[in-house]
């Protein structure tokens, strides 16, 4: 099911004001449109945050100015009803027009505090998401992701700039350890771009367009410079550049976004992480910095409001320390492998109170900026299932299992039983070694039963988990041929015994969405786990097409998420319909 949201719209308004149009289509029923002037802070203010070095006393100052000229008392009356009504944590989405994304670019939202606490880091705020509105264009079409869980790591660092930024290396090592403790070390493979790693090599822009040829990538992390570059034409903005390295000579050499932006266009990575950190600076370089940020931060913008395979790019909006890079590097990447697995918008802000945990000043904390193009989370699904689900005899069970169902629906629906009996012999010992594999990867299967039916009718087909299950959330669909369509669906008594609700969505052709939350005494969701034992989760009533032919509709569980996280598996079955 789609992430609740709470939108705010920004569009040009009259006189040097802003339109705000605010809405939360899966939350409370908000709809309401106010104005604002043009955002006003001081240029100072935002550099001292940009270098890295914000004071308590300016960053409070900043976090006041921001939530004063957004929120204002109607705004955060809306969000307040938004809190109240949530059921999970929702995303907050600050969807700017073109025209006025500039003058927002600088506006530090992260900072925003709803009471005397950041809204990034209330408990029922998974992201500060900024898209870019667009009129009548098509989101960028989706790539099938599957293990392994590639990861390229880029290091420049040109000496003309310093040589401040710090080694990848360790960072490489601490994605390896958190791959190794789930078991994972076969299936997450970290390739490294940088001086450091060995053969000395510089990490020149052909090198990093080299490595995008061979493989594809699920993750990139650019650990270096970025600035902003003078296009040289007047009324024209500047535009951001990452700064790679030169063959043979300390120089940087500056790659603009738009470059960037049709190499990955090309060769689609489909999260981008920008990480502008820096050891000890010089006087000197420290007044270089808000600039270098700047240029990073319009590069992750430029990936996202421009045509390119990322779908996710993460910015630094103020320069990070060594250890602070690496704090949120390895808690991005533990939440995103172990504890929310393929989840992007939930390891960003795992990254951020890592981060918080450590010190509120400087506001690391709030650097992140997450640009997103409109996909749904989580981004890679295939995270949550244990790698050895894809066994090799899968595969050929599959195609056995096809063959079984074909030569079952041949048979006249006259046929006695025993008539019957062997292809469905054949196919419950399929099923039976299927579910033991699974079982032994440690994955909980959720799976649909196979149905012998008539053509015309109405089945009831009941979903069923195997292992036991600790969840206070559980989610996910069955799909089906749009021939058939859902007429109702209901929870198993199991659930109700174990005090769940089930939400099911049936307003899609070919799918039945549904959502199972725990409830407390009073009826309210609750975020305690309840464990379900193996066994029918919920039932749908599906009407089948009226036809003499013999037919065999597949049935699958896909798109699996849960509260706590654990490793899910959907599966696929058959309704089969015989001829009469």
């Amino acid at each position: 099911m789609r992430d609740p949201e709470f939108v705010v719209d920004i569009e040009p308004g009259g006189a040097a004001r802003l339109r705000l149009s605010v809405h939360a289509p899966d939350l409370a029923p908000i709809d309401d449109e106010v104005e604002r002037p043009l955002p006003s802070l001081l240029p100072a203010d935002l550099d001292e945050l940009r270098s890295g070095y914000g004071s308590e006393r300016m960053t409070e100052t900043v976090a006041a100015q921001v939530t004063d000229w957004l929120l204002q008392n109607d705004l955060r009356g809306h969000l307040g009803t938004a809190l109240r009504a949530a059921t999970q944590p929702f995303r907050i989405v600050i969807r700017s027009h073109p025209e006025v994304a500039p003058y927002l670019a600088d506006i530090p939202f992260e900072l925003l505090k709803f009471g005397s606490d950041p809204l990034a880091l209330q408990p029922w705020v998974r992201a500060i998401v900024h898209m870019l509105k667009r009129r009548g264009a098509s989101p960028w079409p989706a790539q099938r992701r599957s293990w392994p869980f590639r990861v390229l790591l880029v290091r420049t660092n040109p000496g003309d700039l310093g040589g401040m930024v710090p080694p990848v290396l360790p960072v490489r090592e601490r994605i390896l350890d958190i791959a190794r403790e789930r078991g994972l070390a076969d299936v997450v493979e970290v390739t490294v771009l940088s001086s450091e790693a060995g053969d000395r090599r510089p990490v020149t822009y052909d090198a990093f367009r080299a490595e995008l040829r061979d493989t594809s990538y699920s993750l990139l992390v650019y650990l270096g410079h970025g600035d902003l570059q003078d296009v040289g034409f007047e009324g024209f903005p500047p535009i951001g550049v990452l700064q790679f390295e030169v063959a043979g000579s300390s120089y940087a050499n500056p790659i603009r976004a738009d470059q960037i932006r049709s190499e990955l266009q090309n060769r689609p990575i489909p999260v981008v992480v920008l990480a502008g950190c820096t050891t000890a600076a010089s006087d000197a370089l420290k007044q270089r910095l808000p600039q270098w940020m700047r240029g990073c931060q319009s590069v992750a913008q430029s990936l996202i409001h421009g045509a390119s395979g990322v779908e996710c790019a993460i910015g630094m909006r103020h320069r990070l320390e060594t250890t602070d890079a690496e704090r949120f590097l390895q808690a991005f990447i533990r939440s995103l492998l172990q504890q929310s697995p393929g989840d992007v918008e939930r390891a960003v802000r795992a990254g951020r109170e890592e981060m918080f945990a450590q010190k509120p000043y400087p506001p690391s904390w709030a650097a992140p900026v997450l640009f997103r193009a409109a996909s749904p989370e989580p981004l890679f699904e295939f995270l949550h299932a244990a790698p050895s689900a894809f066994d090799p005899l899968d595969d050929h069970d599959e195609e056995l299992r096809q063959k079984a169902w074909k030569a079952l629906s041949e048979l006249p629906a006259s046929l006695p039983p025993e008539g019957r009996s062997f292809a469905n012999v054949l196919l419950d010992g399929l099923e039976s070694a299927f579910l033991k594999r699974k079982l032994q990867t440690g994955a909980c299967l959720m799976w649909p039963e196979r149905l012998e039916a008539r053509p015309g009718g109405t089945v009831t087909v009941r979903v069923h988990h195997q292992a036991s299950l600790p969840v206070s959330r559980l989610e996910g669909r069955l799909t089906f041929p749009e021939g058939i369509s859902a007429q109702a669906a209901r929870r198993a008594s199991a659930l109700k015994a174990a005090g769940m609700n089930a939400r099911f969505g049936l307003d899609q052709p070919g799918e039945v969405q549904f959502e199972i939350v725990a409830s407390g005494a009073d009826r309210r969701p609750s975020r305690e786990p309840v464990t379900l034992a193996a066994g029918p989760v919920f039932e749908v009533d599906l009407s089948l097409p009226n036809s003499t032919l013999p037919a065999v509709y597949p049935l699958r569980v896909d798109s699996l998420d849960c509260e706590p996280k654990s490793l899910l598996c959907g599966w696929t079955n058959a309704i089969v319909v015989s001829p009469p």
